[in-house]
């Protein structure tokens, strides 16, 4: 009988073991040294956008940013970037992936917002850059943080049109976030490349292993509850956007290897608000706007019309520029003909 008692204790010192390494694998994340931002790595997603990557990363570090930071409902430090490219403009707040850095995941981003006149703040999740804690939930917590970073851009900003847009766990951390009480002037998500739930993305991962998933989940989700304090299973991006009022636009590409697109499949199905969907061929995880920027930059500007977000200094912009692009060929059409006191408008403009 004692052999049988002892075998049970073993085992079960072994179970709850392996069940903490496990845990600290997937969910601890301590604060690192500094990384160098420049140092992209040679693998199959940023290799064959490394130059155009350094490029905007060296434009986005030399363009002028305020930096900022809040407290989470929990108490931790939150830190991020200001970036103000028009006053009288929208905010866009970017929310980056799993062991991402918006360094990396927000170039896209940032070359869209600075091209097009858009705010835009920049969040280091919790547990990465200069944000305290040091365990990752998979949107289970991060997705409360996502209403501070909203509530204080509100706050600060009650006169703009606010757009949550995230890539990775950032995407379904927002699309977690839509259904918590948001401020009105949340208007849009943009979610890039999200998963479905964080159970169904750790099974996934799991899988790609070649791992027995119930019995490596069924640990995953012990070691979260008991050494993280939290439920892997409180919280879905799926549920999240079945209630939703908010228009959401789907971005993912259809090579994606790390989030399945068929997750994006499901959450275009599920979404009960307006939604718009965007598959960029032939790209990966968390690069779509370096894939096929002209579309991705089409796509957000139609999504976000659509969505009410005004643009009046922008549009007037535009328009202006096109005017004065149109009568100086106007211009120059007249003076080939020899009237050139039919140029007039030219100098107006």
């Amino acid at each position: 009988m004692i052999y049988i008692l002892t075998a049970c204790l073993v085992l079960v010192f072994l179970l709850f073991f392996t069940s903490y390494l496990l845990y600290r694998g997937v969910f601890y994340y301590p604060q690192k040294k500094h990384v160098d931002p420049y140092q992209i790595p040679d693998d199959m997603l940023y290799a064959p956008y490394k130059n155009a990557m350094l490029h905007l990363l060296h434009e986005m570090e030399q363009t002028p940013y305020e930096e900022v930071s809040i407290r989470s409902q929990d108490g931790l430090s939150l830190c991020g970037r200001l970036y103000l490219f028009r006053p009288d403009a929208p905010l866009m707040l970017f929310f980056h992936g799993y062991h991402g850095t918006f360094l990396w995941d927000g170039l896209g981003s940032f070359r869209f917002c600075r091209k097009n006149h858009i705010n835009l703040l920049v969040v280091d999740e919790r547990s990465h850059g200069k944000s305290a804690d040091q365990i990752i939930t998979f949107g289970i917590r991060e997705c409360k943080d996502v209403k501070c970073w909203a509530d204080y851009a509100a706050k600060r900003f009650p006169e703009k049109s606010l757009i949550l847009s995230g890539v990775s766990m950032g995407s379904a951390s927002v699309m977690m976030a839509s259904v918590l009480s948001l401020p009105s002037s949340v208007k849009a998500l943009i979610c890039d490349c999200g998963y479905t739930a964080p159970a169904e993305i750790i099974k996934e991962t799991i899988r790609s292993f070649h791992l027995p998933v119930s019995f490596c989940y069924a640990l995953l989700h012990f070691g979260a509850r008991i050494f993280g304090h939290f439920n892997l299973s409180e919280s879905t991006a799926l549920s999240a956007v079945k209630q939703t009022k908010l228009p959401i636009l789907f971005i993912h590409g259809d090579h994606d290897s790390i989030v399945p697109p068929k997750m994006c499949d499901e959450l275009y199905d599920a979404c009960a608000s307006r939604k718009k969907k965007l598959i960029i061929t032939g790209s990966q995880h968390a690069v779509n706007a370096m894939a096929d920027f002209d579309s991705y930059e089409r796509e957000i500007m139609n999504f976000l019309k659509e969505s009410g977000i005004k643009y009046a200094m922008l549009c007037r912009e535009m328009t202006l520029i096109l005017m004065k692009r149109v009568s100086w060929l106007l211009c120059r059409s007249v003076r080939l003909t020899g009237h050139r006191e039919m140029c007039w408008w030219h100098i107006s403009l």
